[in-house]
C-alpha cells in the first residue's frame, strides 16, 4: 500500500484515499474537521479583502498649509465669506508693535469709535499671510483715509525673537498700519480658528463681513468695505 495513505496523526496505513478520510472522520474528528475550517476561513478572509480593495477608493490627498511656528494653523486658500448678522465686536487692548518694535502704547478697538475698521488677523510667520500682504497694502492704500486698518498678530509680546520677527516683517512690507500683538486671548473672542482672517466691521463696529483663506479676492474685500462707508 502507497504511504501516500498514510494518516499524519497515528501512521496507519489504507489502502484507497477514501478509507484514510473515513478513518480520520472517524478517529480523529477534531483534527481533520479543524484544519478544514482553519483553510476555509483564510479563503473566506481573501475573498473580504479582494472585495474591499475593489469597492473602496482611496481617500483624496487633501491640501495642508504650511504651519507657522504659533499654535494658529494656517487656513487653507480657499476662502470662506461669511455677511453676518451685525453682531458687535468685542472691544480689545493689545500692545502697539511697528518696524521699531514694541512702541509702548497699548492699541484698542474703542479708540476708534465711529469709524469703519479692516480687522486683518494673521501672523508674521503664515505663509498665506504673506501672500496677501500687498493685496491688504493696495486696499488700505485706497481705504485708509476713511478705514481704520488693524493687524492682529498672533504672537508673544514678550519674547524678543517674536518681537524681531513681527518688527522685519512691517519693515519689509511697509505695513505701516496699525500692528497689535495678541498671545491668542483676542483670536478666541472673535473665533478666529485659522490666518489670515479678515473681520469687517461698520462704524458702530459690528461685524457685517468675514473672510477666511488667502483666496480672498481684493475686489471681495473692497465689496465688504463700500458697505460700512
Amino acid at each position: 500500500m502507497t504511504s501516500r495513505n498514510k494518516c499524519r496523526t497515528c501512521g496507519k496505513v489504507f489502502a484507497t484515499p477514501a478509507a484514510l478520510k473515513q478513518h480520520m472522520k472517524t478517529s480523529h474528528r477534531g483534527y481533520y474537521y479543524g484544519t478544514r475550517l482553519g483553510a476555509l476561513a483564510v479563503i473566506i478572509s481573501i475573498i473580504f479583502i479582494m472585495i474591499f480593495l475593489i469597492t473602496v477608493q482611496p481617500l483624496p490627498a487633501t491640501s495642508t498649509a504650511t504651519s507657522t511656528t504659533t499654535s494658529v494653523s494656517s487656513s487653507t486658500a480657499e476662502t470662506t465669506f461669511t455677511e453676518t448678522t451685525l453682531r458687535s465686536a468685542p472691544d480689545f487692548a493689545l500692545p502697539e508693535i511697528d518696524s521699531l518694535g514694541l512702541t509702548g502704547e497699548m492699541g484698542s478697538l474703542s479708540q476708534f469709535s465711529g469709524r469703519p475698521v479692516f480687522l486683518e488677523f494673521m501672523s508674521p510667520l503664515c505663509g498665506h499671510c504673506v501672500k496677501m500682504t500687498p493685496v491688504i497694502k493696495e486696499i488700505e492704500e485706497k481705504y485708509g483715509n476713511r478705514v481704520v486698518f488693524i493687524s492682529v498678530m498672533y504672537g508673544d509680546s514678550s519674547s524678543e525673537e517674536f518681537r524681531e520677527i513681527a518688527s522685519e516683517f512691517i519693515k519689509k512690507h511697509g505695513t505701516d498700519w496699525v500692528h497689535l500683538v495678541d498671545n491668542g486671548r483676542v483670536f478666541k473672542e472673535y473665533g478666529v480658528e485659522g490666518t489670515p482672517t479678515y473681520v469687517i466691521l461698520d462704524r458702530e463696529h459690528r461685524e457685517v463681513a468675514r473672510f477666511i483663506g488667502s483666496g480672498t479676492t481684493e475686489e471681495a474685500l473692497e465689496d465688504a468695505l463700500k458697505k460700512v462707508l
